[in-house]
């Protein structure tokens, strides 16, 4: 038995079978972590988007900028959706530094940096309460429904990055 177990490994087509396989496990293991960085900047109707910035040092007491900009959103049959922007320091506190509205209220997917939709936000203020002068901090964008209801089910944002500036 194990003769024979050995004779079927040392084939060429077997060989190239488990190779293949093996590739193919990589392959997917690969792509699904990729998947799970993206779906961080996934905003949806029970789960907000989150990505990390870094906060460059501070120069003189100057403002800070948050940048947010959104790569594709999918709208709803029904409701207004708009976003609040909240900024996490590393004890976990969140400070909301805005809300925004898609507008035109349609479904898009930028292809070019032209087509997506920048949002700025002065964070000076939130930066000082949370105590954060240089690092990183966390980024979280929640879809809100601008008329008051819940969001309804099938609205999507998509995070293309977001960044902190000091002037």
């Amino acid at each position: 038995m194990m003769t024979a177990t050995i004779k079927v490994l040392k084939s060429r087509a077997m060989r190239c079978a488990v190779q293949t396989v093996a590739a193919f496990c990589i392959t997917m293991a690969a792509l699904s972590m990729v998947m799970r960085a993206e779906a961080q900047q996934t905003a949806t109707s029970n789960m907000p988007a989150r990505v990390t910035v870094s906060i460059p040092q501070e120069e003189g007491g100057g403002l800070a900028t948050l940048e947010v900009v959104i790569s594709a959103f999918r709208k709803p049959p029904s409701g207004n959706i708009g976003g609040v922007v909240r900024i996490k320091g590393a004890g976990g506190n969140a400070v909301e530094v805005g809300r925004f509205s898609i507008f035109p209220a349609q479904s898009f997917t930028a292809s070019t940096s032209g087509e997506e939709q920048r949002y700025r936000f002065d964070v000076t203020r939130a930066l000082k309460q949370l105590g954060v002068s240089a690092g990183s901090a966390e980024v979280e964008v929640a879809l809100i429904d601008r008329s008051n209801g819940p969001v309804p089910a099938g609205a999507e944002l998509q995070l293309g990055n977001a960044r902190i500036s000091m002037r």
